[in-house]
C-alpha cells in the first residue's frame, strides 16, 4: 500500500472511528499499530512500557477521532503526534517519579535501520539530521525523542534557557528550509 493509499484509508477510518463505529477503529489499528508502537518505542526505549503507552494511545485517538480534520493534515502526522505526546507524557511522569534518570545520549539515528520498516520520510529525516550543527541536532533530538522540556535541555547541555530554545527553533527552521 502506497503512503497517499494508506493516508486515504487512515482518514476514512478516523472518520468512521468518530462515529464509534468499532470495526473501522479495529481496522484502523491493525493499519497503524506498528507505527504507533515505533513512535513510541523511539523514545521510551522500553518495550514494556511502550506497549502500555501505544494502548494509551489508541484510548486517546479514539476519544478524539472526531477532532482529525483530513482536509488540514495526513493522520499519520495526527497519529504521531498524539503517540509522541503520550510518551512524552510518560517520560515525564516516570522522571518526576524519579524511576527516569535525565539522559544526554542522543538515539543512534545514524545505524543501518531495517529498510523493510523504514519509509522514505524517515530516511529523508535522519540525512537532514545529520547535516544539521551538532548543537541544534542534539537539541531537536533530546527534546523531540526524549520529551526533554527548556530548562532540562539546557541543563544537560548546559546552556541558558534562551540558548536550548534558538538552538530548537533554529534547527527546525534549518529541517524546514532543508525540505523546501
Amino acid at each position: 500500500m502506497g503512503t497517499a493509499e494508506q493516508s486515504r484509508l487512515l482518514a476514512e477510518l478516523l472518520t468512521a472511528c468518530a462515529t464509534g463505529d468499532r470495526a473501522a477503529f479495529r481496522r484502523f489499528y491493525g493499519v497503524s499499530s506498528r507505527y504507533v508502537f515505533g513512535v513510541v518505542l523511539g523514545i521510551l526505549r522500553d518495550r514494556e512500557i511502550a506497549s502500555e503507552v501505544a494502548q494509551e494511545t489508541y484510548v486517546r485517538i479514539w476519544k478524539r477521532a472526531g477532532h482529525f480534520r483530513a482536509d488540514c493534515g495526513n493522520p499519520l502526522s495526527w497519529i504521531g503526534s498524539i503517540a509522541r505526546n503520550c510518551a512524552i507524557d510518560r517520560l515525564r511522569s516516570e522522571r518526576a517519579r524519579g524511576f527516569v534518570q535525565f539522559s544526554d545520549e542522543i538515539p543512534d539515528i545514524g545505524g543501518d535501520p531495517d529498510p523493510a520498516g523504514t519509509t522514505l520520510d524517515t530516511m529523508v529525516i535522519r540525512k537532514l539530521l545529520s547535516e544539521l550543527r551538532p548543537e541544534y541536532r542534539q537539541a531537536l533530538l533530546l527534546c523531540y525523542f526524549q520529551g526533554y522540556t527548556y530548562i532540562e535541555l539546557a541543563g544537560v547541555m548546559d546552556v541558558p534557557v534562551g540558548t536550548a530554545k534558538s538552538w530548537v527553533r533554529r534547527g527546525i527552521a534549518a529541517l524546514k528550509e532543508a525540505m523546501i
